[in-house]
């Protein structure tokens, strides 16, 4: 099999997801935002149910929608880890310990977050409903995968790394399908960098091992990128770093030629600078953590942005040729896109951070937003011949993403 992405703009044939939250989620809800990366806290049982309905529109388009998560499970039904639990009451109990040890380690810091937060509920009812939650989302595990797999499922994500993968359904962030190729992250916190190797597996288990490569310096996560005008673009930032897109046109620049295609790092210097001597990220940070935060194509020659971070951001070509890497400095990325005929829609600070540019790009002028509450930007969509729908991720945005973030393309009608 071989992915087929050349343009963000192209009708979608195929996306990639992870698959639905699941009680590595619950888990993270106990952890403090430094760790967990989660903006607030949200209820996963209805962020099950919105990523359902986020599926049923994108099938109900006629575009298939494979579940990376289903292709793992039928990898653990086939092979199993050392040390694993043999049953699902032994990793129920092992689950419930983890949430405990959570729960008394970061009790207070937690609630004084859901305080800062304005949020009312009270952290010890909150704890007591993940404990049901988990109970509930492993006997629904069950009853989907079997026994076997559910308890292998729940050991991978929720018990065999130091923290739960709870982040791991933002599935467009772990790989990316570039022209015939799809890219394998290097991604930046420690509670994400195990999702990469779980992807691999995935993908090696969908049939796409021989067009997988491998970032192996510096930091790349796949919301950072994006095929549009014969371009590669790459967010270089908060999360990836210059040193990756550097690393990406050594291993896959002669391909990227073959097929016409540049690769431009479109870099923010403070962010980048900034994120290599951060514990943990700021709120800056997480709100344009990728370029998909602040900027997306809709059509060839138009695009939608948030133009105040827009303004921050210098292009950069990078190209690899006779064994080093070469970069051109191509100015300001407004004027860069200005040079090239480009069209912005603009959204303000406001609509950014409510995942206005987080949108699912079905080619053909369908676009599936994250909120309907973006309600100008709907009418500007609309006005322009748009069809929006709306999969309203009121609980899945809790985590600093939306729907872009959730689907990765990987296949697009040339």
């Amino acid at each position: 099999m071989q992915p087929q992405v050349f343009d963000e703009t192209h009708p979608l044939e195929e996306a990639l997801v992870w698959g639905e939250p699941g009680i590595e989620a619950l888990l993270g809800q106990l952890l403090p935002k430094s760790k967990s990366l989660f903006f607030s806290y949200y209820e996963v049982l209805e962020a099950r149910k919105e990523f359902r309905y986020l599926r049923s529109l994108v099938e109900n388009e006629g575009i298939r929608f494979t579940q990376a998560k289903d292709a793992m499970v039928q990898r653990l039904k086939k092979t199993g880890a050392p040390g694993e639990p043999s049953a699902l009451r032994e990793v129920e109990n092992l689950l419930l310990a983890r949430a405990d040890a959570y729960y008394e380690t970061y009790r207070e810091e937690k609630q004084r977050e859901f305080e800062l937060a304005g949020n009312e509920r009270d952290f010890d009812d909150v704890y007591q409903q993940i404990q049901q939650d988990i109970k509930r989302i492993l006997r629904e595990d069950e009853a989907a995968y079997g026994e076997r797999a559910a308890t292998r499922l729940n050991h991978l994500l929720s018990l065999a790394h130091e923290l739960p993968l709870a982040n791991i359904f933002y599935g467009r962030d772990q790989s990316q399908a570039l022209t015939d190729k799809l890219v394998l992250s290097s991604v930046k916190w420690e509670i994400r960098k195990p999702e990469v190797a779980v992807f691999k597996q995935a993908l090696v288990e969908l049939g796409y091992q021989d067009s997988l490569v491998e970032i192996e310096r510096g930091t790349f996560e796949g919301g950072d990128v994006a095929m549009f005008d014969q371009t590669c673009f790459v967010g270089v930032g908060a999360r990836t770093s210059l040193s990756a897109v550097e690393d990406l046109a050594q291993k896959i620049g002669p391909v990227m030629d073959a097929y016409g295609v540049q690769v431009a790092a479109v870099v923010n210097q403070r962010h980048e600078r900034e994120a290599e001597i951060l514990h943990a990220p700021n709120d800056e940070h997480m709100h344009l953590m990728h370029l998909d935060m602040f900027w997306i194509p809709l059509e060839p020659k138009l695009v939608m942005a948030y133009t105040h971070e827009v303004d921050q951001r210098r292009v950069l070509r990078v190209a690899h040729k006779q064994g080093q890497t070469v970069m051109e400095d191509l100015g300001g990325f407004r004027h860069f896109m200005s040079e090239r005929g480009i069209e912005i829609i603009e959204v303000d600070r406001r609509e950014q951070e409510n995942f206005a540019t987080n949108l699912l790009n079905l080619g053909g002028k369908k676009v599936i937003v994250a909120l309907s509450t973006n309600k100008r930007v709907i009418a500007e969509l609309e006005a322009r011949g748009y069809r929006v729908l709306s999969a309203e991720l009121n609980k899945l945005v809790g985590g600093y993403g939306a729907t872009h973030c959730l689907t990765a393309p990987i296949r697009r009608t040339l």
